[in-house]
């Protein structure tokens, strides 16, 4: 993994991952929800094709709530994940993984808040970024965007939450929190994709837990 300065609000997750562990900051109460996110994304990753062979891009992983399942179903090698946060990439192979699956599989981290996906030293299949630009602004969901693009290939698909909520309007200032869940009209982020190169082939609710929609792009 990659070293990164220490920075306020990663010292305040530090202390509270020591007290309470990385559950919280995840969408998750307890660590059996948690795993009940984690099959749900497990089966729907299933249903939309993902097979061992791929190769996966998992974008703010966190505590590896997706990675859980992902990882011991992919090709050694084929799982690269990405997270600002060291204490729960730490977390997630400390408390989540058997040490033997980490071993046998070898899934690949990086840590940076950049979204520099320069670890990654293969085209990639899928790209998941699960309740990322919930909490991020149009510029940095670009940045992400367009950052990924380079470990695309021509049918690479992207898959990203977010909360959608009808006419919010674009010059909304609200910026990147990770407190905070960021809103975005449908149509917003239509042109926000398409100003960053994608062509979408999904926006609409999936039966997330919380109300997020699920949006499908490709280069």
């Amino acid at each position: 993994m990659t070293e990164t300065e220490s920075t306020p609000l990663q010292q305040e997750y530090s202390k509270k991952i020591e007290n309470n562990g990385a559950i919280m900051f995840i969408g998750s109460n307890n660590r059996s929800d948690f795993d009940i996110h984690s099959d749900t994304h497990y089966n729907y990753l299933l249903e939309q094709g993902l097979q061992p062979e791929h190769v996966f891009l998992d974008v703010g992983c966190g505590a590896c709530r997706t990675a859980q399942k992902v990882v011991p179903y992919l090709h050694a090698g084929n799982y690269y994940g990405l997270d600002r946060m060291p204490e729960l990439i730490e977390y997630g192979l400390n408390e989540i993984f058997e040490e033997s699956t980490v071993f046998d599989k070898s899934p690949k981290f990086s840590v940076n808040s950049e979204f520099n996906v320069d670890f990654v030293d293969k085209p990639v299949d899928f790209i998941w970024c699960q309740s990322l630009m919930s909490h991020l602004d149009e510029h940095d969901i670009k940045k992400c965007l367009n950052s990924v693009k380079r470990v695309c290939h021509e049918n690479t698909k992207v898959y990203f939450t977010y909360f959608q909520k009808s006419g919010i309007i674009r010059e909304d200032t609200t910026r990147s929190n990770s407190k905070v869940d960021i809103q975005y009209d449908k149509t917003v982020m239509d042109d926000i994709v398409s100003e960053s190169g994608y062509t979408k082939i999904f926006n609409n609710s999936f039966g997330h837990p919380r109300g997020q929609w699920m949006y499908i792009c490709k280069v």
